[in-house]
């Protein structure tokens, strides 16, 4: 069995409200103007895809009221259809970079976000987690008015989820190997946190 792909993979993790959108974004624009090809994924438009495909749900949101045994069914179908897309995709010189989450918070419990079956499929060089300070966090959240937030202005959950983000990554990771990086995104400072975040990707190539 293959332990890496022919691409270098980076899963990208981080709690809603981090500024993982904004960070990978200005990283993804960094790496290009180096002469990298980035292709950006997001892991939870292909659970969509994939559940979608099946008739199960409509939209996104429909994901979340799902029962675990049905997500967990899903989950590799999904990890793979990236792979395939990332392949068709990405060039000599391609970095694949996967945008999700580590870990879900339910009303069952935490749910792992990247379970053996799917980060044997992603096989990731690194794991980075970002992370913000929790008073950011919440404020980012209760600017955003766009999303449903489980974890919506309540410091308490914040902080658990930051640390349940740090376990579950921890925890993948050991599974293929991969190296986990933790990355600071503090107010106004997304610049520095991007550069940090390439700084790990170039380091890998």
């Amino acid at each position: 069995m293959k332990l890496r792909h022919e691409f270098p993979v980076i899963v990208v993790v981080g709690i809603p409200g981090v500024g993982k959108s904004t960070i990978l974004s200005i990283a993804t624009k960094k790496l290009e103007e180096q002469g990298f090809q980035v292709l950006v994924l997001n892991y939870g438009d292909y659970m969509f895809k994939a559940l979608n495909s099946k008739g199960i749900v409509k939209n996104r949101d429909e994901i979340r009221k799902l029962d675990l045994r049905t997500q967990l069914e899903h989950q590799s179908l999904a990890a793979q259809m990236l792979i395939d897309d990332a392949r068709k995709s990405l060039g000599a010189k391609g970095i694949l970079i996967v945008d999700t989450h580590a870990v879900i918070r339910t009303s069952t419990g935490y749910w792992p976000g990247l379970p053996q079956h799917v980060i044997e499929i992603l096989k990731p060089d690194v794991i980075a987690v970002i992370e913000a300070p929790v008073s950011d966090i919440v404020a980012r959240q209760r600017r955003d008015k766009t999303r449903y937030r489980l974890d919506l202005a309540r410091e308490d959950i914040v902080r658990e989820m930051l640390e349940m983000t740090r376990y579950f990554a921890i925890a993948s990771a050991t599974l293929v190997g991969a190296s986990v990086v933790f990355i600071m995104n503090l107010e106004g400072r997304a610049e520095e946190a991007a550069e940090n975040l390439v700084g790990v990707i170039r380091s890998i190539l």
